[in-house]
C-alpha cells in the first residue's frame, strides 16, 4: 500500500520512522528512499504507557459492559409482553371461531325485525389489545337500518330484541348467562385440540344503530346531529350509543398507530386512552421506545388524581361537558367516563406505579414517547 505525502508526514513522527527495516510492512517514500515499516512496531503497544493502555482497556470494558446491560434492560418489557401479555394464535382462533359461529345464527336465525345485516368484534379483541388471560369477547349487531333509524327507536324495544336473540341463542344450545341493561352475556366452552383440556369465553352481545357512518371517516359534521341528540336525550340513554359507535371506537385505537403502542397499550389495558392522549401531546411520531411510553403512563397512574383526558376527535369543543377529575372521556361518547375510582384502590395503584418507576429499566427511560 503506498502512501502519499500526508501520510509520510504523519508516520514521520512516530519513533519509529527513522527505523528500516527489511521484513514485511508498511512502504514508506522518504526523500526519494524506499524504507520498509513493520507493521507489528506500528500496532504494538510495547512504547505507550502501561498505565494508559490499561486505563483505554478499562474503559473499553465499562463502555461494552454499559451497552450490553441496556440492551438487556431495553429488552426486558417487550420479553414481559412477548411471553405473559399477548395472547396466543390459538386463542385468537377461538375467538375468530366464536364469533362467526355467533354471527351466522344471529343473521339467520333471529327474528326478521331484529336480524342484523352485519354483526363485527367489538372490545379489546377488535381493537388489537386483547391480552392472555383475559377471555372476553364483545360482539356487535346491527339492527335492520330500515327499522331503527335512531337509538331512541332500539331504546324503546331493547328489551324485546335481548330476549329474542337470548332465545335464538339458547335454542342453539349456547349457555346464557345473564344480562345488562346493555347486552346479553353468554359462557362460550371452547375445547384445546389434542390436550383434552378446555375453557370458557365470556361474550357480551349488544345490539346497535347502524348510522351509515364508516369507521375510517373523521368528518365531525357527520356526527355532529348524533352528539345533538345524545345532548338533548334522557341521560340514562347516553350510554345506549356507545356500541352503535363501535367502528368510529375501534379505528380510533386502531388508526394509524405503530405496534409499539399496541404492545404498550395491551400492557396497561385499562388505561389505553391515557396512553394515545399522552403520545399525542409528543408530535405523533412513527415509532417510540416502549420504556419511555411505560414510564410516562406510569407517571400518570402515580398521580391519578390530576389525570384529565378528552379527546375531540369526532366532536368539537361545543360539546364538552364538565368533569370532575379524574377523568378519561370516550373518544366517541362525550359523557361517558371510563375511568372510574369509585369502585378500585386507587391508593394502591398509586403506590405501585411509585415503585415500578424505580425499576431499573424505568430509572434509564425518559418521559417522552420520542426516543
Amino acid at each position: 500500500m503506498e502512501f502519499g505525502n500526508r501520510s509520510s508526514d504523519s508516520i514521520e513522527s512516530s519513533p519509529h520512522c527513522g527505523q528500516s527495516k527489511h521484513s514485511s510492512g508498511f512502504i514508506v517514500e522518504k526523500q526519494n528512499k524506499t524504507h520498509r515499516m513493520d507493521t507489528r512496531k506500528i500496532c504494538s503497544t510495547k512504547n505507550i504507557p502501561k498505565a494508559r493502555v490499561t486505563k483505554n482497556r478499562s474503559v473499553k470494558r465499562k463502555q461494552t459492559r454499559r451497552k450490553k446491560k441496556k440492551k438487556q434492560n431495553k429488552s426486558k418489557v417487550n420479553n414481559i409482553i412477548d411471553s405473559k401479555v399477548l395472547p396466543d394464535e390459538n386463542y385468537r382462533k377461538k375467538c375468530r371461531a366464536v364469533l362467526k359461529r355467533i354471527g351466522n345464527i344471529l343473521k339467520n336465525n333471529v327474528s326478521e325485525r331484529y336480524r342484523p345485516a352485519e354483526v363485527i368484534k367489538a372490545g379489546s379483541n377488535g381493537k388489537g389489545t386483547a391480552i392472555k388471560g383475559n377471555s372476553d369477547v364483545d360482539i356487535v349487531f346491527f339492527l335492520p337500518e330500515t327499522i331503527f333509524i335512531t337509538v331512541e327507536s332500539m331504546f324503546s324495544e331493547h328489551e324485546l330484541i335481548l330476549d329474542d336473540v337470548g332465545k335464538t341463542l339458547k335454542n342453539s344450545n349456547y349457555n346464557v348467562t345473564g344480562r345488562t341493561t346493555k347486552a346479553l352475556q353468554l359462557r362460550v366452552k371452547c375445547h384445546q385440540n389434542g390436550s383434552g383440556k378446555s375453557h370458557h369465553i365470556d361474550v357480551d352481545v349488544l345490539p346497535a344503530v347502524n348510522f351509515g357512518i364508516s369507521g375510517t371517516k373523521f368528518e365531525k359534521a357527520e356526527l355532529k346531529e348524533i352528539y345533538v341528540k345524545m345532548q338533548s336525550g334522557p341521560e340514562e340513554d347516553r350510554k345506549f350509543y356507545t356500541p352503535s359507535l363501535t367502528k368510529q371506537q375501534r379505528h380510533f385505537v386502531k388508526r394509524d398507530r405503530p405496534e409499539t403502542l399496541k404492545r404498550l397499550i395491551r400492557f396497561v389495558k385499562y388505561w389505553k386512552n391515557t396512553i394515545i392522549q399522552v403520545k399525542q401531546q409528543d408530535e405523533e411520531p412513527d415509532s417510540f421506545t416502549i420504556e419511555n411510553g411505560l414510564r410516562r403512563v406510569m407517571e400518570q397512574l402515580a398521580d391519578y388524581k390530576s389525570i384529565e383526558v378528552e379527546f375531540f376527535v369526532f366532536h368539537d369543543e361545543s360539546m364538552k361537558q364538565t368533569h370532575t377529575k379524574p377523568y378519561i372521556i370516550d373518544p366517541v361518547n362525550p359523557y361517558s367516563n371510563v375511568l372510574d375510582v369509585t369502585h378500585s384502590d386507587w391508593s394502591a395503584v398509586a403506590s405501585h406505579a411509585k415503585k415500578y418507576l424505580k425499576k431499573a429499566y424505568m430509572k434509564t427511560a425518559t418521559s417522552r414517547f420520542c426516543s
